[in-house]
């Protein structure tokens, strides 16, 4: 009887063991299994925020963009400048882009003719455009693209402005409008993006137009106006293989985060722009998201 009962001991005690080790590895799989949802569900909440606010500043730009073809093709302007030009009819053109400096708020509107390189603003007559200083006006003409979409930065004035021109291509008319962009750099400032980490605004080719401040209260600036203001483009920012994988339009699938090549510690993503054809991209130390997500994505809905 002694026999049997070591037996049924050790079998029971063997079976124990299997069970327990059974359960520790269900523990584990539904542990790691945990850990993969959490981490598919920051990237999600991330990528969901970013294409947001990349949402919002292609809505702004493509108003901007109508707005300018439709003073490009404007008849009453173009029948001024088929006229030759009459001085005594110049308020014609002048007084149109008052009109839309009022009617949509805009710091800028002005109107070339690319026969003559005649140019004016809301204010009245600039001066002939020449390629020794107009270099940016000429390079346009020459790349025969409609759209030309810039952000400047006037120190000065302590203000960022949105530049949207357009040219006729089958035509001499060329309009440029500005607006200021401070709407869109405060939603940016108050994003989750750029309170734990950064969040930048790039070209096609991974040069950095619009970035944060390195350090302090977020700040965004024109890249190139600084020294002082950190990486000209992202392939400096992030490194060569990152920035390629930033650098391509998502399509339906929208935004996606994933952990930096250079820095495990690091989710970068990026969110493409089309009416500019640039990127929103973003970093956020993984470390600083404990809280973050549960923030609102914005304070500022415009």
């Amino acid at each position: 009887m002694l026999k049997v009962s070591t037996t049924k001991t050790r079998v029971y005690a063997v079976s124990a063991a299997i069970l327990f080790v059974f359960m520790l590895a269900g523990a584990v799989y539904i542990n790691s299994q945990g850990i993969q949802t959490n981490k598919y569900n920051v990237e999600n909440t991330l990528g969901l925020s970013l294409d947001v606010l990349s949402a919002k500043v292609d809505a702004r730009v493509a108003q901007m963009k109508l707005i300018s073809k439709g003073l490009a093709n404007d008849k009453h302007i173009h029948a001024w400048v088929n006229d030759g030009f009459d001085a005594s009819q110049e308020s014609v053109l002048v007084d149109k882009l008052g009109f839309y400096v009022e009617e949509y708020g805009l710091t800028s509107a002005s109107f070339a003719d690319k026969n003559s390189h005649k140019y004016w603003n809301h204010e009245g007559f600039l001066r002939v455009l020449t390629p020794e200083t107009d270099t940016w006006y000429f390079a346009y003409l020459a790349s025969a693209k409609q759209d030309l979409v810039s952000i400047y930065y006037d120190q000065n004035k302590k203000r960022v402005d949105l530049y949207v021109n357009y040219q006729q291509t089958d035509g001499n008319g060329l309009s440029g409008i500005a607006t200021s962009f401070n709407g869109v750099l405060n939603m940016l400032n108050d994003s989750v993006f750029a309170q734990h980490g950064n969040v930048f605004l790039v070209d096609s080719a991974g040069i950095i137009q619009v970035q944060s401040g390195s350090s302090g209260e977020k700040k965004y600036d024109q890249v190139g106006q600084d020294d002082a203001s950190g990486p000209q483009n992202l392939q400096l920012l992030l490194g060569e293989n990152n920035a390629k994988v930033m650098l391509k339009a998502q399509g339906e699938q929208g935004a996606q985060f994933t952990s930096s090549l250079s820095d495990e510690n690091m989710l970068i993503g990026s969110s493409y722009i089309p009416s500019m054809a640039w990127f929103m991209v973003a970093q956020v130390p993984k470390d600083a998201l404990a809280t973050s997500l549960s923030a609102p994505l914005t304070k500022h809905d415009e």
